[in-house]
């Protein structure tokens, strides 16, 4: 493999991980949605906009966080700060915020 080639897959690598934990983030608020507590939402297709709009702006501000607000921790370590940390405190937040 040639430099660039690395370079491209790690640049698709650092867009997965804040991908997932928007998807994680998303999903959980989708399933508390109006109290149902189960993925009924699936089947509306307006449901799906905004699901797909959730996604985007989750995307993009963990993104933001990802690339710029943890550039002080590298590789696995950025990894697992990610998933393990910023992406529960962020559902907590929103549970703490709404209830």
């Amino acid at each position: 493999m040639t430099t660039t080639e690395n370079l491209e897959l790690q640049r698709k690598y650092d867009m997965l991980i804040p991908f997932l934990s928007a998807l994680v983030i998303v999903l959980f608020l989708s399933y508390i949605d109006e109290g149902y507590y189960d993925f009924r939402w699936m089947s509306d297709p307006g449901s799906w906009v905004a699901f797909g709009m959730y996604i985007a702006v989750f995307f993009a501000l963990l993104s933001l966080v990802y690339n710029f607000g943890l550039t002080f921790l590298k590789g696995r370590t950025k990894n697992l700060v990610m998933l393990g940390v910023i992406t529960p405190g962020l559902i907590f937040l929103i549970l703490w915020i709404f209830s």
